[in-house]
C-alpha cells in the first residue's frame, strides 16, 4: 500500500511493528525482507516516486566546497534514493578490510567477511548481479604479461543493470499486504522515553507541516550516511549530545573514497583489455589491478584498485571523436560555456566521423535500449595510451567530522556542518601504489607510466561513510555488530555510516548485505 503523508491528519499517530526511515536501497531491501510475514512494516520516504529538485533544499548544509561537494549533490529524497542515478559498480569488501591492521588507525570490525558472505550472495539478488562470483578466467588479464609478485590482475568489478530500487520494486511495495509506503514523510526527530534506552516515537511531517507521530516496536534509520547522523544529533531531548553519542563519537571518523588518475603508455602490440566485458547473461564486468595483500601489509598501504577510465573529455588531446562529441553535447545540453579548444574538438570529430557513428550505435543499443546498460564511455586509444582511475581507501580519522550547523532547514531543524579531512597516509598510499605499479609495468617492458598523478581534492561523491561506526563497545563506536545503536534497545541503522573502515569498494553492495543481515537479526527477535 502507498499513502501520501500530506493526507495524514495533524497530531495523528500511526502504529506499526517496524518503522523504516528512508526508502533507498537499504530501506526497500529491509522492507522486502519482511514481505508477506506477520509483521506490519511502515516505510517512510521524504520524497515521492518522481524526483523533485525542490526537495534538495532539505539537504543543504555548511561545507568547504574546495574540498567537498555541496551537500545537495549525490543525495536524493526520492523513492529509490541514489539508486535512481547510480552507476551500478559493485564489489564486496576484501577479508582484510574487516580485520585489525596495525597501519590503519581505528581499524577492525566486530564482524568478519565470512559473517557477511551469505548476505553478499542475497544482496546480489536485490542488485540483480547474478551469481556471487568474482573469479575471472585465469588466462585473461587486463594487461597480458603483467606478471609481478607485487601486482594482482585477477580482480573484477560487476555492474548492476543498474537497479533503480524505486522502479524495480514499486509494484511489489504497492501490492504488499503488510508493508505501507508513506511518501513525502520527513522524519524530524527521534523521541526516546525518559531513560533514553528505548525509542518511544518518531516526529514526522510533510512539507505541509502536518506533524504526526509514528510508534513502532523497532525503528531502523535507512537514510544516507549524512542524514542518519543528523537525525541522531538533533534528537537531543534526553541524550543531550544526540542519540548514540555518549562518548562523543557520533559524526566522527567521516570517510569517503579518493579518486586519482594516471596515464600508462603501453607498447604498441600489448593487447590491453580496455573495454567492459560481458558474461553470457549480459551482465557487464570490468577488469582491475590491485597491489597484492602481502605487499600492502608490508608497505603499510591502504586498499585500492586501478581500472581503465575514459580520459578527461574536456582536453581534446585525447584525439577521440567520441569524447569530443560527448563533451560538446553535454556542454550544449547544460548550457555551459565551451572551452577555447572548440576548434580542436571539432577537428577530432571531422577526422573520425565513423568512430562517432559507430559508438552512437553502441550507445543506443547497449545503453539507451538495454536494461543491462553499458556502464560508461570508454574508448580504444590508437596509440595504446590509457587513463587508469585509482579508487582508494581512506583512513577513519576522528577529526574528520560531521556536526550540526547553526543554520536551520524549512522545518526549523539544524542543518549539517561537514569538515572532511585528508590524511598523509591517504596520499602516501596512492603515491606508493602507483610507484609499485610503475615498476611492474616498466620492468616487464610492457610500457611506461606517464609522470604525474592527478588526485581529486574531494572524496568520491555519494560515499558518506563511518559517522555511526560499528564497534564492539559504545566507547569505540555508535552501533554494535547487529547495527543496533549502543544503549538503545530498539533503534537500528542500515546505512554506509556504520562502516568501521571504508575499503576501496563502492558502498551500495555492502550496505544491502548488512541490511539483509540486520533483517535476519530482527526476525530472530520475533521468533523469541
Amino acid at each position: 500500500m502507498i499513502i501520501d503523508a500530506r493526507s495524514i491528519a495533524e497530531n495523528e499517530t500511526l502504529d506499526c511493528d517496524i518503522c523504516i526511515v528512508g526508502a533507498g536501497a537499504a530501506g526497500i531491501t529491509l522492507a522486502l525482507e519482511f514481505l508477506n510475514q506477520d509483521v506490519k512494516v511502515l516505510l517512510l520516504e521524504s520524497g515521492g516516486i518522481k524526483y523533485d529538485a525542490n526537495l534538495d533544499v532539505l539537504n543543504q548544509g555548511e561545507v568547504n566546497l574546495a574540498t567537498h561537494s555541496s551537500l545537495e549533490e549525490n543525495r536524493r529524497r526520492q523513492l529509490g534514493g541514489v539508486t535512481t542515478v547510480w552507476g551500478g559498480r559493485c564489489v564486496p569488501f576484501d577479508a582484510s578490510d574487516f580485520e585489525y591492521q596495525s597501519h590503519v588507525p581505528y581499524s577492525g570490525w566486530p564482524i568478519t567477511k565470512k559473517d557477511l558472505d551469505p548476505y553478499y550472495e542475497l544482496a546480489h539478488k536485490y542488485c540483480e548481479l547474478g551469481d556471487y562470483n568474482y573469479a575471472v578466467d585465469g588466462t585473461k588479464s587486463i594487461v597480458p604479461g603483467l606478471n609481478s609478485a607485487n601486482i594482482s590482475t585477477e580482480q573484477i568489478y560487476l555492474f548492476s543493470p543498474p537497479t533503480d530500487f524505486g522502479k524495480r520494486y514499486l509494484n511489489v511495495l504497492k501490492n504488499a499486504p503488510n508493508i505501507t509506503l508513506l511518501l513525502n514523510a520527513n522524519c524530524l526527530k527521534i523521541a526516546t522515553d525518559e531513560t533514553g534506552n528505548n525509542v518511544d516515537y518518531l516526529d514526522v511531517a510533510s512539507l505541509r507541516r502536518n506533524n504526526f507521530q509514528v510508534r513502532a516496536k523497532q525503528y531502523v534509520l535507512a537514510t544516507g550516511g549524512l542524514e542518519v547522523t543528523r537525525l541522531l544529533l538533533v534528537s537531543n531531548d534526553v541524550h543531550k549530545q544526540g542519540i548514540g553519542n555518549r562518548f562523543g563519537l557520533l559524526g566522527r571518523y567521516y570517510m569517503g573514497h579518493l579518486n586519482s588518475y594516471i596515464k600508462i603508455k603501453f607498447a604498441e602490440k600489448v593487447p590491453v583489455i580496455w573495454d567492459y566485458q560481458r558474461f553470457p547473461d549480459g551482465l557487464y564486468y570490468q577488469h582491475s589491478i590491485a597491489i597484492r595483500e602481502e605487499k600492502r601489509q608490508e608497505d603499510g598501504l591502504l586498499n585500492q584498485r586501478f581500472f581503465v577510465e575514459r580520459p578527461n573529455f574536456i582536453d581534446p588531446s585525447h584525439q577521440s571523436s567520441v569524447l569530443s562529441a560527448t563533451y560538446l553535447a553535454k556542454s550544449l545540453l547544460k548550457k555551459q560555456n565551451i572551452s577555447q579548444d572548440l576548434p580542436a574538438h571539432l577537428k577530432n570529430i571531422i577526422f573520425d566521423p565513423q568512430g562517432t557513428v559507430g559508438f552512437a550505435y553502441k550507445w543506443i543499443t547497449q545503453r539507451i535500449l538495454s536494461y543491462k546498460k553499458l556502464p560508461s564511455v570508454i574508448i580504444e586509444n590508437k596509440s595504446n595510451l590509457y587513463t587508469f582511475r585509482i579508487d582508494s581507501e581512506q583512513i577513519p580519522n576522528p577529526n574528520s567530522l560531521v556536526s550540526l550547523s547553526e543554520s536551520k532547514d524549512n522545518f526549523g531543524i539544524n542543518q549539517l556542518k561537514v569538515d572532511w579531512r585528508l590524511s598523509e597516509l591517504d596520499i602516501f598510499s596512492v603515491e606508493k601504489s602507483v610507484e609499485i605499479l610503475k615498476q611492474a609495468v616498466e620492468n616487464t617492458g610492457l610500457g611506461k607510466v606517464v609522470p604525474g598523478i592527478r588526485t581529486s581534492a574531494a572524496p568520491q561523491g555519494g560515499h558518506h561513510l563511518g559517522t555511526t561506526r560499528m564497534s564492539s563497545t559504545p566507547e569505540t563506536g555508535v552501533v554494535d555488530a547487529n547495527c543496533k545503536v549502543h544503549d538503545v534497545s530498539n533503534l537500528y541503522i542500515a546505512s554506509s555510516s556504520v562502516f568501521t573502515t571504508s575499503s576501496y569498494a563502492n558502498p551500495t553492495l555492502t550496505v544491502v548485505a548488512l541490511t539483509v543481515r540486520l533483517a535476519d537479526h530482527i526476525k530472530q527477535s520475533y521468533k523469541k
